[in-house]
């Protein structure tokens, strides 16, 4: 084998467990001109943010790009950042084997030493001390202090990858001997937010997440027709209650009471063409007012109250809503949130509903028509498919 992870022969591609690394955790610093290092040790004492950008962080400099660009989002002054762990990751693999190398055999177990390794290069000093004897963990309050510094943010594809990271943290915890219901409670310190992910409303994100989506996104809305799920959160946006409250307000929907589902319309006053209509990659990182709509001015403004929230807080984190109401409470966004909230509320009931979401009928329409999927036919269906075997 040669000292890179994988060769084709044949077709074939051929992996060499010990130099496979599928992706890559760096910290930005200002210690030499890349302004980036993937060797260093965290200080769990310190407020860290790290990065999750999509899948086509390709290399050290486009993570980076991430930090830059979330920085910027959440209005962190120069000294705060200074007194901060910036951390982002990249893909380790060359765009033309990346496919191949997600069907290989033992891709599974790679990927998972990947997260492994990351978890034990990043978390450690915030989950337990180093003796002679090995890892030992953290009294309780030192661990849910040290959770309370970390930020996670993240953008489609990231939020995937996150939720990996997560679970192999979580693993790691459980084996230092902790007990499962205080690794839940650790977890949840944890401040999240997601960008536009592709992640569906049942996922379960065990960190006090705030899912940010716009309905201008556009990005894989016809690629999801065909799913079976009507729980991709972009249905909530062509569903009729949305389009009464869409130009005006926003819908804040509680999926979990540590997770929030915060549903945007159009952010930008023009879309950039390389986008063409949508904003799945540009929507949450515009920061200059003349290009954001009231909306897009409006939630700009609720994440950097939310980021100086995080910034300063050393207390319990409160659940997802009531965050969202204690950083509002006596600003311009108070009623802002309370009435996206209030929107939240009923889109989700009618969302529920069979006979008030159409998409409901559309998912089932495209169930009996794909011939991969082997629905239960009942009712209209069975009959629909016994006139279609006649025809």
């Amino acid at each position: 084998m040669s000292n890179i992870p994988y060769t084709l022969e044949d077709g074939k591609l051929w992996i060499n467990p010990k130099l496979s690394y599928f992706f890559v955790m760096g910290m930005k610093t200002t210690e030499n001109d890349e302004h980036w290092t993937e060797k260093f040790i965290l200080d769990p004492h310190k407020k860290t943010i790290i990065y999750f950008g999509g899948d086509q962080t390709k290399n050290a400099r486009a993570a980076n790009g991430y930090i830059n660009q979330f920085t910027k989002t959440f209005g962190f002054s120069a000294d705060q950042q200074q007194n901060m762990q910036m951390l982002s990751y990249y893909y380790n693999l060359p765009t033309e084997v990346q496919r191949t190398f997600r069907r290989a055999t033992n891709f599974k177990d790679l990927a998972q030493d990947s997260y492994l390794r990351e978890v034990l290069k990043v978390f450690m000093p915030f989950i337990a001390n180093e003796a002679k004897s090995g890892w030992i963990k953290l009294p309780d309050t030192d661990l849910l202090n040290n959770m309370r510094n970390i930020m996670f943010a993240t953008h489609c594809y990231g939020t995937e990858q996150m939720l990996k990271v997560i679970n192999a943290l979580k693993k790691q915890m459980l084996s230092l001997g902790y007990k499962e219901k205080l690794v839940n409670t650790a977890l949840k310190q944890i401040l999240c937010i997601t960008n536009n992910s592709q992640l569906e409303m049942t996922e379960n994100i065990p960190t006090t997440t705030l899912q940010r989506y716009s309905a201008a996104d556009g990005q894989s809305d016809s690629d999801y027709d065909i799913k079976i799920s009507n729980s991709y959160p972009m249905h909530l946006f062509e569903h009729p209650e949305f389009k009464k409250i869409k130009g005006k307000k926003s819908a804040f929907i509680k999926l979990k009471e540590n997770d929030i589902l915060m549903g945007f319309d159009k952010i930008l006053t023009s879309t950039n063409m390389q986008y063409s209509s949508t904003e799945h990659n540009n929507a949450f990182f515009v920061t200059d007012k003349k290009q954001l709509t009231k909306v897009g001015q409006n939630q700009m403004e609720l994440m950097r109250l939310i980021a100086q929230y995080w910034y300063n807080n050393h207390d319990k984190m409160p659940s997802a809503t009531n965050l969202l109401k204690q950083v509002s409470k006596g600003t311009d966004l108070e009623m802002f949130v309370a009435t996206s909230i209030l929107n939240g509320e009923i889109l989700k009931k009618e969302h529920n509903n069979p006979l008030l979401n159409p998409h409901y009928l559309k998912v089932a329409v495209n169930r009996f028509k794909n011939p991969d999927i082997e629905p239960e036919h009942t009712g209209i269906w069975k009959w629909l498919e016994k006139k279609q075997e006649h025809n």
